[in-house]
C-alpha cells in the first residue's frame, strides 16, 4: 500500500453567465415624435464634466439646441436694429414746445418761419416777459424760448435738457430770426454731468438689472410662490435704489436730485422692471425673455427720452413715451435733479402703477392656474 499525499482535484470552470438582453416592451399608445426626441437628447455629449444627468436628460436635441438661440438672438438685433435706426437715423422735432415772450409782429414772424421750415415741428407759447418765459424754461414747460425787449433778442435755454436739445433749438432759433442769437443758460448741467446722459445711463442699468432678476429668478425657482417672490423683488428693488443712490449722487455726484429721491425713484423703476419681465415670463412661458427684452430694454430705452427727447421720437414709437417705466424713471430723476421737482409725482406714480399691475395680474395668473390644477389632475384620473 502506497502512502503519500494524494493530488486534489478541481471541478472543471463553469461559463460565466452573460444578462440576456430582454426586449423592450411596445406599448400601442406610444409616441415615435417623443422616442425621436428623447433619442435625440441622449445623443448629446456630456463635453462639461460634472453636469448631473438629470439635466442632460432633460436638454432639447440637436436641432432644436442649434436653431432656437440662433432664431431668438437675430429676432431680438433685428428688433433692436430696425428701431434704433428708424428712430434715430435721422431726428426731427414734432411738435416741441418752445416759448415766444416778444411782440406779436416778431413773435408771429418767428413762428411763420419754423412752420415753413418744419411743419408739425413746433408747438408755441406766448408769454408776456422776459421773467415769465424764464420761469417756464427753468420748470421744464418749454426747452427754449425767444426773448425780444429792450434788451435785445436772445434765446433762453435749460442746458439741463442736454447738448442736443439746445443746440437743435438755438440753430432753428437762430434761421428762424435770420441773424445770430445769443444763448443765455438759465439752468446748465451740473458740472458732474457734463453731457446731460447720467440719468439715461442709470435707467438703462436697473432696467438691465431687473431683466435680469427676473429671468434668474425663474430659472432658479420657476414654481417660487408668489409671496416670496414679490419678497425677493422688494429686496432686489431697495438694494437697487440705494446702490445707484450711492454712486449717481454721492460718489460721483452725476445725479444731483436729492439721495431720497434717487433711492425711491430706482428702486420703483427697479421694481416695475423686474415685475413686468416677470409677468412677461409668467405669461409667455419661453418666448417671455425674448418678448421682455423687445419691451423693456428696446423699447423701454430707445423711448425712454435720455438721449434725446421724446418730441423727437417718430409718431410710431411716441405714444410709449408716456407709459413705459424707463421714460418714466428718466422724467422723473431729471426734473427732481434740475426743474424743481417736474414731473416727479407722474413718475413716482407711473412706476408704481407698473410694479402693482403686474403684480396683481400674475396674482391672478397663479390662483386660475391653481383651480384648473385639481379639475385636469382629476380628469387625468378618470382617463386612467
Amino acid at each position: 500500500m502506497h502512502h503519500g499525499i494524494q493530488p486534489s482535484v478541481s471541478a472543471p470552470p463553469q461559463p460565466t453567465p452573460y444578462p440576456q438582453p430582454q426586449p423592450t416592451p411596445y406599448h400601442l399608445d406610444a409616441d415615435p415624435a417623443a422616442d425621436h426626441a428623447r433619442h435625440a437628447r441622449h445623443a448629446l455629449v456630456d463635453s462639461e464634466p460634472g453636469v448631473p444627468a438629470p439635466v442632460l436628460a432633460a436638454a432639447a436635441g440637436t436641432r432644436k439646441a442649434v436653431l432656437v438661440p440662433v432664431i431668438t438672438a437675430l429676432a431680438i438685433g433685428t428688433v433692436f436694429v430696425a428701431v434704433y435706426l428708424a428712430a434715430f437715423h435721422a431726428p426731427s422735432a414734432r411738435h416741441q414746445p418752445v416759448g415766444i415772450a416778444a411782440s406779436d409782429k416778431v413773435a408771429a414772424r418767428t413762428e411763420l418761419a419754423l412752420n415753413n421750415a418744419a411743419p408739425d415741428g413746433y408747438t408755441f407759447y406766448r408769454y408776456p416777459d422776459a421773467a415769465a418765459a424764464r420761469r417756464a424754461v427753468v420748470h421744464d414747460r418749454v426747452p427754449a424760448a425767444l426773448v425780444a425787449d429792450g434788451r435785445g433778442t436772445r434765446l433762453l435755454v435749460a442746458g439741463a435738457q442736454g447738448p442736443s436739445t439746445v443746440s437743435s433749438l438755438a440753430t432753428a432759433m437762430t434761421a428762424a430770426v435770420g441773424k445770430p442769437l445769443p444763448v443765455k443758460d438759465v439752468l446748465p448741467l451740473a458740472a458732474a454731468d457734463s453731457r446731460g446722459l447720467s440719468v439715461f445711463y442709470a435707467a438703462f442699468g436697473v432696467v438691465l438689472a431687473g431683466f435680469l432678476f427676473a429671468v434668474s429668478s425663474y430659472q432658479i425657482a420657476p414654481r417660487l410662490r408668489l409671496a416670496v417672490r414679490v419678497a425677493s423683488m422688494l429686496v432686489f428693488a431697495a438694494a437697487s435704489g440705494v446702490m445707484v443712490a450711492l454712486i449717481g449722487h454721492t460718489a460721483l455726484s452725476a445725479l444731483p436730485a436729492p439721495f431720497a429721491v434717487v433711492t425711491l425713484v430706482v428702486g420703483l423703476l427697479a421694481w416695475a422692471a423686474a415685475a413686468a419681465a416677470g409677468v412677461l415670463l409668467r405669461v409667455f412661458g419661453p418666448l417671455g425673455m425674448p418678448v421682455a427684452s423687445v419691451v423693456l430694454l428696446i423699447l423701454g430705452n430707445a423711448t425712454s427720452g435720455g438721449i434725446l427727447p421724446t418730441t423727437f421720437l417718430p409718431a410710431w414709437l411716441s405714444p410709449l413715451a408716456s407709459v413705459l417705466p424707463p421714460a418714466a424713471a428718466v422724467r422723473g430723476l431729471r426734473g427732481a435733479a434740475y426743474f424743481h421737482d417736474a414731473h416727479l409725482t407722474g413718475a413716482v406714480t407711473t412706476l408704481a402703477a407698473w410694479g402693482l399691475g403686474c403684480l396683481t395680474l400674475q396674482y391672478v395668473l397663479d390662483r386660475v392656474a391653481a383651480r384648473r390644477k385639481p379639475t385636469g389632475s382629476a380628469d387625468l384620473a378618470v382617463a386612467r
